[in-house]
């Protein structure tokens, strides 16, 4: 996958999106490089400094990696989306079902 923003930038649109729950959006849109920064920032969940910092941030991401995973999502790693992604490069093929279905 190709790089298209900054680190930060990235951090804060995924961070955005995990929290929002827009990670069908996202991924009808194609959007891989932020598909996968969503993905990692799941998998990482809230960092547990966090909820001395910034308690209600804490609480809102640990509950949107809940959603995340009630929702059906967590098959979607970085790794995952890059083979997606390699794939729909390969084809030209729309997004896979199991990322087109919608947030659940």
């Amino acid at each position: 996958m190709k790089e298209t923003r900054s680190r930060r930038d990235l951090y804060v649109e995924g961070l955005d999106a995990l929290l929002g729950g827009r990670m069908a959006a996202v991924a009808v849109a194609r959007d891989w490089e932020l598909l996968a920064e969503i993905a990692r920032l799941a998998r990482s969940d809230a960092p547990v400094a966090l909820a001395m910092t910034d308690p209600a941030l804490f609480e809102r991401w640990r509950r949107a990696v809940t959603r995340f995973h009630q929702g059906g999502w967590t098959q979607m790693t970085p790794d995952r989306v890059a083979e997606v992604a390699a794939a729909a490069e390969r084809s030209g093929a729309e997004a896979p079902a199991e990322f087109a279905a919608g947030d659940r």
